[in-house]
C-alpha cells in the first residue's frame, strides 16, 4: 500500500469501526428492526436473527472487509481481478443498486430532517396519518399517478446532499471518520437514554415482555426466516460492496475481522435497544388507551411506525415533552440516515474514481449529483408506491444475488482471498460457514423469493424487474466502456 493511501486512509482502527458502524446503523436498526419484530412476535424474531447473524452476517461482513483490505480496490476492480469483464459487469450492477438505494435513502433522511423540524415546532397535526400522507407526501392513489413534487421532501433532501458533500469531499479520515466518531457514540447514548425513559413510563416495562417473550410456534414459519435474512442483509449493508469500499482505505496493520465483529455486535446492540425503546413506548400507549398491544399498528410498514404511529404516541406526552422527545428521536434518525448515506455514496464514488480515473472530489460530486438527481423521482406523490415496488428487488433479491456472487468470487474463484492467512485459527469457522452454510441458505431464500414473485404479476413487479434488466444492461455497458479496464490478475 502506498504512502498516499496510508495518509488518506482511516486514522485509526477505532475510526474505521465507528465509520463502518455508521454505515450499518440506519433506518433498518431504528425502524425496520422494530417493525419486523412487531410483525413476527418479538422474541420469535430475535432468536433466528441472532442465529443468522453468526452463521451468515458476520462471516459475509468479514469477507467483504478482507476483499477491500487485501485488494485495496473498490468492488468493480476487485471483481475484475477474478472474473474480468464479467466480474466488472456484476460489480457495476451492485453500484447501480447502491445508486438506487442511495436515491431513496437520501429522501428518507430528508424525511427525518423535516420531522425533526415539525416535532420541535409542534406543527404535526392531530391526525398524524393525514399529515404524513397528504400534507407531507402529497400521496397519489397509485404508482402510475406521479402527482406533484413535495417541497417538504425536496428541500431537506437537497440540504442532506449538500451536507454529505462537504463531509465526503475531504479524505475519509478528515471527513467521514471524524463525523462518525462523534455522532455514532452520541446516537448510542441517546437511544439508550430513550429506552430507559420509555421503560419507566406507565405500562412501559410490559413492552419488554412483548419484545423478549418468544412464540416458539412462529419459528416454523418460513416467512419469518425470510424476513430475518432480509433484515440482516439490509442492516449490515451486505452484498453491495459497501463494506469493500470502506475497507479499501484500511491499512494492512488493521485487524479487519476483529473490527467487523465489533461492528456486527454494535449494530445488533443498537437494533435491540431501539426495539426495546419502541416496544416500551407502544406498551405505554396500549396501557393508557386500553388498546391491545397487537392492535396498535395496522401493518409492519416502517413508514407507519416511524412517521404515523410514533408522532401519535408523542401526543400523549404533552406539548412541551412531545416536542423535545420528538425532535431528539427524529434527529437520531437523521444521524443514522446521513452516516448510512456516506457509505452508499462512498461505494459509488470509489468505483467511479478508480474505474474512470477521476479525483476524489470529482467522483464524490458526480456520485452525489447522480443520487440527488435520481432522488427527484422519490419526491413525487407516487414516491411511497415506487419505494414499495423497488425495495423487494434492490434491498432483497438483488442483495441475495450479490451475496452469492461475492462468495462465489472470493471463496471459490479467488485463491488469494480464500486461502488468506486471516481465515486460520479463530476465524476458520467463518470460512466454513461461507463455503458450506451460506450458499444453500441464500439459494433457498432466493428461490423462495422468485417463486413468490412469479406466482402473479402486477404493475409493481413489472417496475422492479424493469429496473433489474435495465440495471444489468447499463452494467454491461459500463464494464465495456469504463476507461480503466484493468487486466485480470493471475492467481496460483
Amino acid at each position: 500500500m502506498s504512502n498516499v493511501q496510508l495518509e488518506n486512509g482511516w486514522r485509526s482502527q477505532a475510526g474505521y469501526v465507528w465509520s463502518v458502524l455508521g454505515s450499518a446503523v440506519g433506518f433498518a436498526n431504528i425502524l425496520s428492526f422494530s417493525s419486523q419484530a412487531y410483525k413476527n412476535g418479538g422474541g420469535a424474531f430475535l432468536i433466528p436473527y441472532c442465529l443468522a447473524l453468526f452463521l451468515l452476517g458476520i462471516p459475509l461482513l468479514i469477507l467483504e472487509g478482507i476483499v477491500g483490505q487485501r485488494t485495496q480496490s473498490p468492488l468493480v476492480t476487485a471483481f475484475n481481478r477474478v472474473w474480468g469483464k464479467t466480474g466488472k459487469t456484476l460489480g457495476w450492477l451492485a453500484v447501480i443498486a447502491c445508486l438506487t438505494i442511495g436515491a431513496f435513502y437520501i429522501v428518507l433522511t430528508g424525511y427525518s430532517l423535516a420531522y425533526t423540524y415539525f416535532s420541535a415546532t409542534g406543527t404535526i397535526g392531530e391526525d398524524t396519518q393525514s399529515f404524513f400522507l397528504h400534507q407531507f407526501l402529497h400521496i397519489t392513489p397509485s404508482i402510475k399517478d406521479f402527482g406533484s413534487i413535495s417541497w417538504w421532501i425536496l428541500i431537506p433532501m437537497a440540504a442532506t446532499a449538500v451536507a454529505a458533500y462537504f463531509v465526503m469531499a475531504r479524505s475519509v479520515r478528515d471527513g467521514i471518520e471524524k463525523v462518525c466518531s462523534f455522532f455514532m457514540p452520541l446516537l448510542a447514548l441517546i437511544v439508550a437514554g430513550f429506552a430507559i425513559i420509555a421503560s419507566f413510563l406507565p405500562g412501559g416495562l410490559t413492552g419488554w415482555s412483548y419484545f423478549l417473550t418468544p412464540d416458539f410456534s412462529r419459528l416454523t414459519d418460513p416467512l419469518l426466516w425470510r424476513d430475518v435474512f432480509g433484515q440482516l442483509f439490509f442492516s449490515l449493508s451486505l452484498g453491495l460492496g459497501i463494506i469493500v469500499g470502506y475497507s479499501r482505505h484500511t491499512g494492512t496493520i488493521a485487524n479487519v475481522p476483529r473490527a467487523l465483529l465489533y461492528v456486527a455486535l454494535g449494530d445488533f446492540a443498537v437494533s435491540f435497544i431501539s426495539g426495546a425503546a419502541i416496544f416500551a413506548t407502544l406498551a405505554h400507549i396500549s396501557h393508557v388507551q386500553g388498546i391491545p398491544f397487537e392492535s396498535l399498528a395496522a401493518s409492519d410498514s416502517t413508514f407507519e411506525l416511524g412517521f404515523i404511529i410514533f408522532p401519535k404516541i408523542l401526543k400523549f406526552l404533552g406539548p412541551v415533552l412531545s416536542q423535545g422527545v420528538g425532535a431528539v428521536f427524529f434527529f437520531c434518525l437523521f444521524i443514522a440516515g446521513i452516516t448510512g448515506l456516506f457509505s452508499i455514496a462512498e461505494s459509488i464514488a470509489g468505483n467511479v474514481e478508480v474505474e474512470f480515473g477521476l479525483t476524489r472530489k470529482s467522483a464524490v460530486r458526480a456520485s452525489l449529483f447522480a443520487i440527488a438527481g435520481l432522488a427527484l423521482f422519490f419526491c413525487m406523490g407516487n414516491a411511497s408506491h415506487l419505494i414499495d415496488s423497488l425495495a423487494p428487488m434492490v434491498l432483497g433479491t438483488n442483495m441475495l444475488i450479490g451475496g452469492l456472487i461475492l462468495i462465489a468470487a472470493f471463496q471459490f474463484g479467488s485463491l488469494e482471498i480464500s486461502r488468506d492467512p486471516v481465515w486460520r485459527g479463530r476465524w476458520n469457522l467463518n470460512r466454513f460457514f461461507l463455503r458450506a452454510i451460506a450458499p444453500p441458505i441464500l439459494a433457498i431464500i432466493l428461490a423462495g423469493n422468485l417463486l413468490e414473485e412469479f406466482s402473479s404479476f402486477d404493475m409493481m413487479k413489472t417496475v422492479r424487474w424493469a429496473w433489474f434488466f435495465g440495471a444489468l444492461a447499463a452494467s454491461a455497458a459500463l464494464a465495456q466502456f469504463a476507461k480503466r479496464a484493468l487486466p485480470v490478475k493471475a492467481e496460483v
